[in-house]
């Protein structure tokens, strides 16, 4: 996995969560969450990419790809 959108993917496929859930745990709307999830937006806000990493429960490290696995 190299993507920051294959790491949340990967994530989200180990919690059993789908966008619409990712979204409603992040409080994001479902449309932000998708282009994230599927690679449209390159550089999503690093407060998009924080929600998103409590919501997951993995670490910022883990969705830069600094670490293999939370």
């Amino acid at each position: 996995m190299s993507t920051l959108a294959e790491r949340i993917r990967f994530a989200m496929e180990m919690r059993g969560m789908t966008q619409a859930d990712l979204a409603r745990a992040t409080g994001m709307n479902t449309s932000n969450i998708a282009y994230i999830v599927t690679g449209q937006t390159k550089d999503p806000r690093f407060d998009s990419v924080v929600k998103i990493a409590r919501a997951l429960d993995v670490s910022l490290e883990y969705l830069a790809g600094r670490e293999k696995r939370r």
